[in-house]
């Protein structure tokens, strides 16, 4: 994320900018939303339940870890 990218992401957060976007479909939002919020649940299911034999405690924390770092890593 470049310096620019932070700065407004920054003003935004704290009401210092307010963004209209016009055209803009709540409902379907809110699907897609859904949707990725179920496959990320999913895998963090799918890493849980997996045999310990075959991945450990510390390297489950670290994998779900990944799953947020790569979507919220600033």
């Amino acid at each position: 994320m470049t310096l620019f990218e932070r700065t407004l992401l920054n003003h935004l957060l704290r009401g210092r900018i307010e963004l209209k976007v016009t055209g803009f479909d709540m409902e379907s939002f809110e699907r897609a939303m859904h949707r990725e919020l179920r496959q990320r649940l999913d895998t963090i299911e799918c890493i849980t339940f997996e045999d310990d034999g075959v991945i450990s405690d510390t390297e489950k924390i670290k994998a779900i870890k990944l799953c947020f770092q790569k979507d919220f890593c600033f």
